[in-house]
């Protein structure tokens, strides 16, 4: 796939996830100015990131694996901050039931599928990564429908279909920072994937595995 569409029809899935994120925070209780502010900061956080692909920014810095894991690093610091912080939307992410977080891991099987449509990366990466997410989609699906037909083993669920996409991206993001971005620039489209809807993935899989504990780990002030 030519890079001009590959980078559109990207995009275009990205907004599609983003918008899946964003309704399923309203059916769960967010109210109009907390999706409203969710909504401009993932609209904001995807046209700087574009930008500064566009504009080499992360090669610029020559520090590009650093800079690159910190853009991947600090989405998700800033997530969970919020989470901590924020008691309008520590409470809705509470209140997401567990099939909900699963089903919007059904699109790591979409962005694993997009690993195939790029000359930019080594043929053994776009395998790992693909096939990875690919799973990870898949895991999820399954978790789902087992959780339908056994709804008192949620616990039990909820590692089960968190777990292959937790280790696909130790895994392929150690080989991404580690082996792949020292011969080559991460000034490319494709890094579109984990410098935006990764942290997001990472951020769902965190919030997730909290109901494991939930409510210990419910944040201060929630009721």
């Amino acid at each position: 796939m030519s890079e001009p569409y590959f980078t559109s029809a990207l995009i275009i899935i990205e907004i599609i996830f983003s918008l899946m994120v964003l309704n399923t925070l309203r059916k769960t209780g967010a109210n109009n100015t907390l999706l409203m502010s969710i909504s401009i900061i993932l609209s904001g956080w995807l046209i700087i990131v574009f930008m500064m692909l566009s504009n080499g920014f992360f090669m610029a810095t020559g520090m590009h694996q650093l800079a690159f894991t910190a853009g991947i690093a600090m989405p998700v610091v800033a997530g969970l901050l919020a989470f901590n912080f924020n008691k309008s939307l520590s409470q809705t992410i509470t209140n997401i039931p567990l099939s909900h977080f699963l089903k919007l891991q059904y699109m790591r099987a979409a962005f694993g599928v997009m690993f195939f449509f790029t000359s930019s990366l080594p043929v053994w990466f776009q395998y790992i990564g693909g096939l990875g997410d690919i799973a990870a989609g898949i895991g999820a699906y399954l978790a789902v429908q087992y959780l339908g037909k056994h709804p008192d083993r949620e616990n039990q669920v909820n590692i089960r279909g968190n777990i292959i996409g937790i280790l696909d991206f130790v895994l392929v993001l150690m080989l991404g920072a580690g082996v792949v971005l020292q011969t080559q620039s991460p000034d490319i489209m494709f890094d579109l994937i984990p410098l935006y809807v990764v942290p997001i993935f990472i951020l769902l899989h965190v919030f997730s595995l909290l109901k494991l504990r939930a409510p210990l780990l419910q944040p201060a002030g929630v009721k």
